[in-house]
C-alpha cells in the first residue's frame, strides 16, 4: 500500500478502520496521517504505539484528505446498503485528485479460502473458527477456552462479511476507478484485490 500511495501527490491520509494501528505507523511516517476505527478498543491498542488514532465513524469526519484507504477486508463488513454509504462518505472526505485505495476479498477468497474449520489446542486455551459461505454472505463463529486458574473461561463471537463485486462497487461510488491489482495471498489463485479511485469531480 505505501508503494502504491508513492505514485501519487499526498500529504494528507485518513486510514479507514486502522485497527491495532501497524499501517498507521508506517504512514505517519511519510504522511500527515489520522487512523479513524469503530471498535474503540482497537484504538486504544493504537493509540499505545504513538498513532493519532480516533473512535469515530467516517460520516462524523469533517476533514478532507488527499487519500483515504481501507484496506484488511473493511469493505467486506459492509452489506450493500451500507457500502453505499460508505463509498459516498469516502467521496466527500477527498480532496479533488485525491485517490481511494481500498481491498475485498475475491469470490475464490470467499468460497476456497476463508469458508471452513480451524481449531488450535493449546494447554491454556483452545480456539475454534467455524466459517460458511453462502448467498454471498460469509458468517464466522469463533470459541475461545481460556485457562483460568484451574477453570476455562468461554467467550463467543460471530463475524459477518459480504461478498462484492468490483463492477457493483464501482457502480455506487462517484470516484473513477483507476486500477485493480488482483493479490493471491494463500494460492496461486487471487483471493484478494486491490482497488484505486481517485475523486476526478
Amino acid at each position: 500500500y505505501l508503494q502504491k500511495l508513492s505514485n501519487y501527490k499526498i500529504d494528507t491520509i485518513l486510514d479507514v478502520g486502522c485497527g491495532n494501528g501497524n499501517l498507521l505507523l508506517h504512514l505517519q511516517k511519510i504522511y500527515d496521517a489520522q487512523g479513524i476505527d469503530i471498535s474503540c478498543k482497537m484504538v486504544e491498542i493504537a493509540k499505545s504505539k504513538g498513532v493519532d488514532a480516533k473512535c469515530i465513524k467516517l460520516g462524523e469526519i469533517t476533514k478532507k484528505y488527499d487519500a483515504l484507504l481501507a484496506v484488511a477486508d473493511v469493505l467486506n463488513y459492509f452489506d450493500k446498503d451500507e457500502l453505499k454509504q460508505f463509498l459516498e462518505d469516502i467521496s466527500n472526505r477527498l480532496n479533488l485528485g485525491g485517490v481511494f485505495i481500498c481491498d475485498i476479498n475475491t469470490l475464490f477468497g470467499f468460497e476456497e479460502v476463508t469458508a471452513g474449520s480451524l481449531s488450535i489446542d493449546d494447554e491454556d486455551l483452545f480456539i475454534s473458527i467455524d466459517s460458511e459461505f453462502e448467498d454471498g454472505m460469509l458468517e464466522t463463529k469463533i470459541t475461545l477456552f481460556e485457562k483460568e486458574g484451574d477453570c476455562f473461561t468461554k467467550e463467543q463471537a460471530e463475524i459477518v462479511q459480504y461478498y462484492h463485486k468490483i463492477e457493483d462497487i464501482e457502480a455506487m461510488s462517484s470516484l473513477k476507478l483507476l486500477a485493480v491489482e488482483e493479490v493471491a495471498l494463500f494460492s496461486d489463485v487471487s483471493d484478494k484485490s486491490i482497488l484505486i479511485f481517485k475523486n476526478e469531480y
